[in-house]
C-alpha cells in the first residue's frame, strides 16, 4: 500500500509513519474498462485516489448522453465531497481501462479523525489546497470565456 501512496503527489509531505497510519484505513481497488466508479446523484461512499489508469468525470446531459468534464490520471482524486459533506455526487466517474485506485470510506476517515485529529487535519488541509487550486483554474477559464463572448458583441 505504501508503495502506491508514494506514487501520488498528494502524499509527498507525509512521513512514513503517517503513510502507515493512512494505509490502515485505505483499500486498493482494481477497476475494469468502462466501469462506473461513482454515479451522479448517488450518495458518496468515500474518497478515491488514482494510482494507475485513465478515468473521466462525466455529467449526464440527457438520456444516455454524457459530457466529459475532466480527465483524471495518477495523483488525481475524486469523491472528496463525501468526506467534506453529505451531498450526492454532482457527476459520475468512469474508468477508461483497467486501473488501480486507493479508496478511503467515509466511515474509515471519520474513525481516523477521532483517533488522530492532527493527521486528519493534515489530510483536510491538503484537500483544501488542491480544491482551491481547482477553483482558481475554473475561475480563470470562466473569465476567459466571458471575455471571449463579450468581444463578439
Amino acid at each position: 500500500m505504501k508503495e502506491y501512496l508514494k506514487l501520488i503527489g498528494f502524499f509527498n509531505s507525509f512521513s512514513d509513519a503517517e503513510l502507515d497510519d493512512f494505509s490502515t484505513i485505505a483499500e486498493v481497488v482494481a477497476t475494469r474498462e468502462m466501469e462506473m466508479i461513482i454515479r451522479e446523484n448517488e450518495e458518496g461512499k468515500g474518497l478515491y485516489f488514482v494510482v494507475r489508469g485513465d478515468f473521466e468525470v462525466v455529467k449526464k446531459i440527457s438520456g444516455n448522453k454524457y459530457k466529459r468534464l475532466q480527465r483524471l490520471d495518477r495523483g488525481d482524486f475524486f469523491g472528496e465531497m463525501s468526506i467534506l459533506n453529505d451531498e450526492k455526487h454532482s457527476a459520475s466517474v468512469i474508468s477508461r481501462g483497467q486501473g488501480i485506485l486507493i479508496f478511503i470510506s467515509k466511515k474509515a476517515f471519520h474513525d481516523l479523525s477521532t483517533r488522530n485529529s492532527r493527521f486528519t487535519l493534515k489530510i483536510m488541509k491538503e484537500l483544501a489546497t488542491i480544491l482551491s487550486q481547482r477553483l482558481r483554474h475554473m475561475n480563470l477559464k470562466y473569465g476567459m470565456s466571458v471575455a471571449q463572448l463579450e468581444s463578439r458583441f
